[in-house]
């Protein structure tokens, strides 16, 4: 580190811990009340609790030697496509053919329906120790005053649409409890060195993100050394939901948000296998700018606008594995419109599926956290980050099987293992190492599917 940097350093040595006080403060304020729950049966604590700590773990079984064969035979090209701040009930819960609820219980132990959710809904917390406070140790009650509302047909057309005639994976998870900043870190690396959030007013050097090219900024991390029984406590912690919150955030400390942890593009770069990140204009999703050997390295000039996206779609110079985010306002993100966020995503796969890529191309549409909105299935405790609640996915391909409910357990690692299967890489951590490969979507003996055309519909004017 430089001399100036190690000077900012200092200083926030000095200051770090009034600005903590306020930070938390600020950030969390007072939490909920909530039924007690009982501590985790001895024996059920996961082997591994810090997902990175491993290096190169075995993966679990995955597709049959056949059905991995045809994969690499037929998807040359894969899109993860992250939208934002939805739970599987808020869009689905009604959907007919998936595991979705018209009704949610409350922290006071109330059963309420799931009234009709509206175009720009308010924007519910949703950092991570909100997301373990929703959880609250499985129970799935409580969740913020509000969020407890879900979508119809009517209300988002197209995305029921891509679920009647593609995949819909009714059991697939956010990688984390949240926020948006580190849950995109996990759609590339499948861990976050220890972070737990993003930067906090109070903590940002500058006065805006800029991560690894800001040394003043600080986010709340676990501390980069635990014992095994300091991870148990803290892992015990969440499963009590609300009443664990105080103690587990005791044990958190600041650290700058620029981290040196491996990623997949490092992976695909050494394989010789081609990569982009297509990023809309959103000062939260911005996870390659966290990464140092990244951010300073030739590989920085993959990172490149949304506009790019299109030009390299039409210039027939498009990766081998895309990652795509729209601009926050496009994002599905309360309190956004909705409908304005799905046409940007009608607009998106018109083009990959008018295009010469759609006969080899596998997209994966999902959003990135649960924004606070109700959801009925409890996540599994996989380690201490998660899993966080669920969130709908959408596996859109001419070699999707056709109206299909795909049942398994699935997170973002399952992208993860499913680039890493069709491209032969290895797992990073113990997340992709586990999780399923997603290739049970998918029928390569069937009539490849045709392209799915949809129109933009006129949206609701803003209030």
């Amino acid at each position: 580190m430089s001399s100036p940097a190690r000077s900012a350093r200092a200083r926030l040595r000095t200051v770090a811990p009034l600005v903590l006080l306020v930070a938390l403060a600020c950030t969390f304020g007072a939490t909920a009340s909530s039924t007690s729950s009982s501590p985790t049966p001895p024996g059920s604590v996961p082997k591994e609790l810090e997902p990175g700590a491993v290096t190169s773990p075995s993966p679990i079984p995955g597709a049959s030697a056949a059905q991995v064969a045809l994969a690499r035979q037929h998807i040359k090209h894969v899109i993860f496509l992250i939208k934002e701040n939805r739970t599987y009930d808020n869009l689905f819960g009604r959907y007919p053919r998936g595991d979705g609820a018209t009704q949610g219980t409350t922290c006071d132990g109330a059963t309420i329906p799931l009234t009709r959710a509206t175009d720009r809904e308010p924007d519910f917390g949703h950092s991570f120790t909100d997301g373990i406070a929703a959880v609250d140790g499985g129970k799935m009650d409580c969740f913020t005053d509000g969020s407890y509302v879900s979508y119809t047909r009517a209300d988002i057309p197209a995305y029921w649409a891509y679920a009647d005639r593609f995949v819909l994976a009714d059991h697939f998870f956010s990688s984390v409890y949240g926020p948006t900043g580190i849950e995109h870190l996990w759609t590339f690396a499948a861990q976050s060195d220890r972070l737990v959030d993003h930067e906090r007013p109070g903590q940002l050097g500058s006065g805006r993100r800029e991560y690894c090219d800001d040394p003043l900024e600080t986010a709340f991390s676990f501390p980069t050394s635990m014992t095994r029984d300091e991870q148990v406590q803290a892992y015990e912690l969440e499963n009590q939901g609300p009443v664990g919150l105080q103690d587990l955030r005791s044990s958190w400390v600041y650290r700058w948000p620029c981290l040196n942890v491996k990623v997949l593009p490092d992976e695909l770069q050494a394989a010789g296998d081609t990569w982009k990140e297509y990023r809309g204009n959103n000062e939260w999703v911005q996870p390659l700018r966290m990464v140092r050997h990244v951010r300073y390295s030739s590989m920085y000039s993959h990172v490149v606008t949304e506009d790019q996206f299109f030009k390299d779609l039409g210039a027939g110079t498009l990766p081998a594995v895309s990652w795509l985010t729209p601009s926050f306002t496009l994002s599905d993100h309360p309190p956004k419109s909705i409908c304005e966020g799905e046409n940007w995503t009608v607009d998106v796969m018109n083009r990959i599926m008018s295009s010469p890529y759609w006969s080899s191309t596998a997209v994966v549409l999902t959003w990135d956290d649960f924004g606070g909105f109700y959801d009925h299935v409890p996540p599994p405790h996989v380690d201490l980050y998660g899993l966080g609640p669920r969130v709908p996915a959408l596996v859109i391909s001419p070699w999707a099987k056709r109206g299909f409910t795909d049942h398994r357990t699935m997170e973002f690692a399952s992208v993860f293992r499913l680039i890493e299967t069709i491209f032969d890489l290895p797992p990073m951590t113990t997340r992709d190492a586990n999780a399923d490969d997603m290739l049970s979507a998918f029928n390569f003996q069937q009539q490849p599917q045709a392209p799915l055309i949809l129109k933009p519909r006129t949206c609701p004017a803003s209030p």
